[in-house]
């Protein structure tokens, strides 16, 4: 375990599996001064919200993007027909519209 690492925690520099694995070392230590019964500095709770808010980050990040790529997928797959249709509903929701 990189103490130095928890301390500077930067999340620019590491990737999703670095910042895992230190995550894990955090609680693990986390873990290990309470049982010692010795007060945690306050730099860990502090990287373990950190990590935990890049990784979801992240995560929600490449979720997004592949949601994006399987929608755009589904869209080359249509038909001209089916997006002529497409195109004519949205005209009509355009054309109803008060403007």
């Amino acid at each position: 375990m990189n103490i130095n690492a928890l301390k500077n925690f930067n999340a620019d520099r590491l990737d999703i599996d670095e910042m895992v694995g230190l995550l894990a070392d955090s609680k693990a230590l986390r873990t290990e001064y309470e049982a010692l019964q010795i007060e945690e500095p306050e730099y860990i709770d502090t990287t373990i919200k950190a990590i935990r808010r890049e990784i979801n980050a992240r995560n929600a990040d490449k979720i997004a993007a592949r949601k994006r790529e399987l929608a755009a997928r589904i869209d080359s797959l249509k038909t001209p027909l089916q997006k002529k249709k497409e195109l004519e509903e949205e005209l009509a929701k355009l054309e109803a519209l008060p403007v």
